[in-house]
């Protein structure tokens, strides 16, 4: 990082120079919204995390008012950026600000001392905001970046040296993203709301020197070149919606989000005064909306199809002549499988996830009007597609009779050659006469001591020893009339099971023997044979 053109500032900001590091923020940012966009994939591949951080940061700049008070600058700003945030990390991002200036409200000045104590409450903001909080995101970076700086400084620092320090730090943090998240690490890409949230800050530091150019994300040779066959899957929630409703009468946050919490995923919640601002992918943002407005007042709305992005351009292609297939299923790695087999999409159903027949015929939209075959994940979602089946008499539907996923894997594996949609629902009826076995091992800790759980036959084993839990699912009673065995591996399994578990069917030169990187969280492992 270049120091040319230094300016010497000692320990406080006011309002004039806050303005200068917040639009230097804002124009770092904006020169690397293309870079943001492309390494875009979590939560979703939709290719506007950095358009949503530029139109957020966009409106806190355009409230800027000309205050010499670090308090009314950032006052300003802060409301802006809360009434113009937009995407999941828009909406964070406004978060973490607002908890900046929930520590320094009052203040004329702000020292290296305020900003010690206001980055780590601004992370609890921000982090109390989202719902299910991952590793290796824009979250990561607000609190890591802080906590680093924090042991690098003295009592003698200034405040250029303070954002020096900290959007070096925040930059190592970054770079560390890709190994976080697997889903980053398939895709050999940093998270782009955190380099997002690292280019603000490094944009900040510009005010303290006199040419310091852009940092150039494209041009960087330390960033990872993102793989040129991304790995993704199609999101299960359909719509993204924000809302900022003016409330009636003031409740708690906790209250909106146990309303919430079942109807979609990416889910942010904040209550500012008598403000609510929401954001959360869903398969039913009218009916929410709706149902919120009884609240109070809509100040302002939001809907994106996420299925109209470019990211989700292969929903319009078909991989079968006259038909499509869709698919559901328990795990982002099994959702990949399943699409490698011939679905033209796989959608991972969200862990505790019981989509109803209204979100489930939003979800598949334009495909209800095609010809087309659907497995379901398990017995009752299979019940309520035969019921949109039935009640809009769709005879171009035909739900297959898979109720879980190794019926699903071997029923596509068999019509991997299949032609025309008629054959494809005859081979169907005919398959289900075919025999599939499905257990699933899970691990439990029981007062501290290891045991692995597995469903057989209806009925729950449970053993201290992995490798014994093996031979009772393998037995030849269980195994006999199958010749072939797949494993699902779920997201949390132990490498040294995995192990054990490739090498004990392996072994048996009986079966032939698939091992697949399931990513499932219910279980450990999903065994199948057929």
């Amino acid at each position: 990082m270049s120091t040319t053109g230094k300016t010497q500032y000692e320990h406080t900001i006011d309002g004039k120079l806050l303005s200068k590091m917040l639009i230097g923020g804002f124009t770092n940012l904006s020169h690397n919204i293309d870079y943001l966009n492309e390494i875009n994939v979590f939560p979703v591949s939709d290719s506007d995390t950095g358009t949503n951080m530029k139109k957020t940061f966009e409106s806190g700049v355009a409230a800027l008012n000309g205050e010499t008070s670090f308090c009314d600058i950032f006052s300003a700003f802060v409301k802006g950026l809360l009434i113009g945030s937009r995407g999941n990390s828009g909406f964070i991002l406004s978060q973490y600000f607002l908890g900046i200036y929930e520590y320094t409200k009052g203040k004329n000045t702000v020292s290296v001392d305020d900003l010690t104590y206001a980055l780590p409450h601004a992370y609890q903001v921000a982090y109390r905001a989202v719902l299910n909080p991952i590793e290796g995101t824009i979250l990561t970076i607000m609190r890591e970046g802080p906590k680093r700086t924090l042991q690098k400084i003295g009592d003698k620092t200034s405040v250029q040296e303070f954002f020096d320090i900290l959007a070096g730090e925040m930059f190592i943090c970054v770079r560390e993203t890709v190994n976080q998240m697997n889903l980053l690490h398939d895709n050999n890409v940093l998270d782009s709301g955190a380099v997002g949230l690292y280019l603000i800050f490094d944009g900040m530091r510009s005010a303290f020197y006199e040419n310091l150019q852009h940092f150039d994300c494209e041009e960087n040779t330390v960033l990872p070149s993102r793989s040129k066959t991304p790995i993704k899957t199609f999101s299960f929630f359909r719509y993204c919606a924000e809302f900022v409703l003016s409330m009636h009468r003031a409740q708690s946050r906790d209250y909106f989000v146990r309303l919430l919490i079942n109807r979609g995923d990416s889910i942010v919640v904040a209550t500012d005064e008598n403000l609510l601002k929401v954001h959360i992918h869903t398969n039913e943002p009218q009916k929410i909306l709706d149902e919120f407005k009884k609240y109070g007042s809509m100040v302002t709305t939001k809907v994106d199809d996420l299925f109209l992005t470019q990211e989700f351009d292969r929903l319009k292609q078909r991989k079968h002549t006259g038909f499509a297939v869709a698919a559901f299923t328990y795990g982002e790695g099994n959702a990949v499988t399943l699409e490698n087999l011939g679905a033209d999409a796989a959608f991972c159903v969200p862990g505790g996830h019981n989509p109803d027949e209204e979100s489930l015929r939003n979800l598949l939209g334009e495909f209800l009007k095609e010809n087309l075959i659907i497995f379901a994940s398990d017995t009752e979602m299979r019940e309520r597609l035969k019921k949109i089946k039935r009640s809009a008499d769709l005879q171009n539907v035909h739900v297959a009779e898979s109720d879980g996923l190794v019926n699903t894997f071997f029923t596509l594996s068999s019509l991997i050659f299949a032609d025309e949609f008629r054959n494809v629902v005859k081979s169907l009826e005919n398959l289900k006469k075919q025999k599939v076995f499905q257990t699933s091992v899970k691990t439990m800790v029981v007062y501290n001591h290891i045991q692995y759980s597995g469903n057989l036959g209806g009925q729950t084993i449970t053993m201290n020893d992995f490798a014994e839990l093996l031979n009772v699912v393998s037995s030849e009673k269980v195994l006999s009339p199958y010749s072939t065995v797949v494993v699902f591996g779920g997201k949390n399994c132990k490498q040294e099971d995995i192990d054990g578990i490739c090498t004990h069917f392996r072994k048996n030169s009986g079966v032939e023997f698939t091992y697949l990187d399931g990513q499932q969280q219910e279980c450990d492992f999903i065994i199948g044979a057929f």
